[in-house]
């Protein structure tokens, strides 16, 4: 093999396509391996999005090498894989963090997060690269062929055993850019298909054919520029004007205490971190005042000191926060929910004026292992108990993402954490009425302080985009803002100067921004452009396939 290889087409590049292409072994396993780690860098916090472009186009030429093998299939699923598991790694390592806040009960099952995570879910890629090598051609329809199962690998590790969207390629582009806008058409999914097709366009410039006709082999990278440049006039004349702002005052307050210390200073400090900031910060009537997910490590709503503390000092102002909270079902039994509550100053006699209970739980966090894949239940007794520690079975799924209407506030859909990801929750909460904002609450701290916070982060201002829909977030010692309806930053949270030493408080006062217009993605033709595009990648891969 190593001698069949000869490349044809952009001069310049033969040599590369050779050395990638030759690569066998160990050396192929070790290259692709580097190559998916190097694409960490194009995400958040950095977005350096064109490494994508050697990633993509190393791994295809890769391939053409695996794919003259004879048992090209291994060669070819190893090389995906290997690719795949780079990325995960060096991307989300940051899941390692939940197991250090008790190093000494959990840090010998850090091989979890650090191995069986990234070994697993780059199966997913393997499937996909090996399903592409059954289509593969040295014509430039191989990459058509790797954009179409690629972008179809995401789609199905954004759903399987719940979905883990995490670091889409269609998130590469920094939001509230102008190419990033790109998501109001047919969302993250079908920006994720056009993505790998720019990135990997290149390969097709070299390839082992025996004949003339760069022409042909520059119609690819002549069509991904098309895309480019049609995207990024059309995102910057989207993004040209800012967006006016409403007259609904919007108070971000997180008093940062360290995960691994949460329990150990108890909820009294935190409450009085969250009250310092109430009552010494500007503030006004008609105030909407955010905690983030899980403040205050007690349930909140059945803590009547908490409540009347709270009632005390919000005055006429609402207050939406997270916490955890139990319906008893039984003797002795209790089901457990991760919620969003709204509360104003008479909540300790007449309740809360709104609540949400998250629906999109962790997987192996908030789920119990036994509800996420078979056999979970002999796993579940070493995984970190679940978050705030207040639901050592799991918490319980609320009934589904809605439009939340409450006094004083205008109607919003609701996320917790992790439901950030996932684009089609903002997006059938308004199928039978459009919510004026989105309010996200999160736990960062569980990240750790390494890219996990700015990428989770950066994934959220996607369903802005997505909705057009204006967003406020609060997050424990990670990105507090207000971003408007096409992703920009309009407010962040800044350092709150009087926290105690180690805690990381941040607080934000500012006007939330009016909606956009109703994105097209919002509308059932941009669901159905994700499948649309799909069948013109395969119909472009058929047009172009050479034997």
């Amino acid at each position: 093999m190593k001698d069949g290889v000869r490349s044809h087409g952009f001069t310049a590049l033969g040599p590369l396509h050779e050395a990638f292409a030759r690569l066998t072994g160990w050396a192929a396993a070790g290259t692709a391996f580097l190559l998916g780690a190097f694409s960490a860098v194009a995400f958040a916090p950095f977005h350096f999005s064109a490494v994508l472009v050697i990633s993509f186009t190393g791994l295809v030429w890769m391939l053409d090498g695996a794919r003259g093998h004879r048992r090209w299939g291994r060669a070819v699923f190893l090389r995906t894989w290997a690719f795949g598991v780079g990325f995960f790694l060096i991307s989300m390592h940051w899941t390692a963090a939940p197991f250090l806040v008790e190093p000494e009960k959990y840090a010998i099952f850090l091989w979890m997060p650090l191995i069986l995570l990234p070994a697993g879910m780059a199966l997913i890629w393997g499937a996909a690269g090996a399903m592409a090598g059954a289509f593969w051609s040295a014509s430039p329809s191989r990459v058509f062929v790797f954009a179409l199962f690629f972008s179809l690998a995401e789609f199905v590790r954004g759903h399987l055993f719940g979905g883990f969207p995490w670091n889409l390629p269609g998130t590469t582009w920094v939001p509230g850019g102008a190419l990033s806008q790109a998501a109001s058409i047919g969302g993250v999914y079908w920006l994720t298909l056009l993505t790998v097709f720019v990135m990997a366009a290149p390969a097709a410039l070299v390839d082992t054919r025996d004949m003339r006709g760069l022409a042909v082999r520059m119609m690819p990278v002549f069509g991904a520029g098309i895309l480019v440049a049609l995207g990024w006039a059309w995102g910057a004349q989207r993004i040209a004007e800012p967006s006016p702002l409403s007259d609904t005052q919007i108070v971000l307050m997180d008093s940062g205490v360290p995960q691994d210390k949460k329990w150990e200073v108890g909820p009294d400090p935190i409450l009085n971190e969250y009250i310092k900031m109430m009552t010494t910060e500007e503030g006004a009537p008609g105030d909407i005042i955010l905690w983030p997910e899980g403040a205050i490590p007690v349930n909140l709503l059945q803590d009547p000191n908490a409540i009347d503390i709270i009632d005390a000092y919000l005055g006429p102002r609402v207050l939406i926060a997270g916490t955890t909270r139990y319906e008893i079902t039984g003797d002795d039994a209790r089901d457990y929910f991760n919620s969003l509550t709204v509360i104003d100053q008479s909540a300790a006699r007449s309740g809360p004026l709104a609540l949400y209970d998250k629906h999109r739980l962790v997987p192996f966090g908030e789920l119990a292992a036994a509800e996420v894949i078979p056999f979970g239940r002999y796993i579940s007794g070493i995984l970190p108990g679940a978050m705030q520690r207040m639901a050592t079975d799991g918490f319980k799924p609320g009934p589904g993402p809605a439009v939340i209407y409450a006094d004083n506030v205008p109607p919003f859909v609701a996320m917790i954490c992790y439901e950030g990801l996932f684009p089609s929750i903002p997006r059938n909460a308004n199928l039978n009425g459009r919510a004026d904002w989105l309010v996200l609450i999160s736990n960062d701290a569980w990240f750790g302080g390494g890219m996990g916070p700015a990428q989770h982060y950066a994934q959220n201002r996607y369903r802005a985009i997505e909705t057009g829909l204006p967003m406020a977030r609060v997050a424990s010692r990670g990105a507090s803002g207000i971003v408007d309806g096409y992703g920009r930053e309009v407010l962040r949270g800044t350092p709150y100067a009087s926290a105690p030493e180690g805690w990381s408080a941040a607080y934000g006062r500012g006007r939330l921004p009016v909606p956009a217009e109703e994105t097209i993605y919002q509308h059932r033709i941009g669901i159905i452009l994700f499948w649309l595009s799909i069948c013109l990648f395969a119909g472009l891969a058929f047009a172009s396939w050479r034997r």
